[in-house]
């Protein structure tokens, strides 16, 4: 890779699945995990990845790992802000908004 197109966005695979020992793809289907997770996949797709999970053992603790951090998240992200926030916020957006207009 050049180093003028900067560091690359592609996550590494996790070291047990580096060799691809269960056979099987697990590139393709570590990359379309968030996409099972929030079942976006067709059903064909859905069921390869479900299959792939059920006979690989790194892929599947992977899986694991992925539905725990999503779970954190979507607790996380219950809370709402104070409403005295949500003014502030609200005020600087309108601010910024006159100011930027008038400049």
């Amino acid at each position: 890779m050049d180093e003028r197109d900067g560091p690359s966005t592609a996550l590494p695979l996790p070291a047990a699945l580096k060799s691809g020992s269960c056979g099987n793809n697990c590139t393709d289907a570590l990359e379309r995990l968030w996409e099972y997770l929030d079942a976006e996949l067709e059903a064909p797709d859905s069921e390869v990845v479900r299959a792939h999970l059920a006979e690989c053992q790194g892929c599947l603790e992977e899986y694991d790992v992925e539905v725990v951090v999503k779970n954190l998240v979507r607790r996380g992200c219950q809370e709402t802000a104070p409403d005295t926030l949500r003014t502030r916020i609200h005020e600087q957006l309108t601010v910024m908004r006159v100011t930027t207009t008038l400049d």
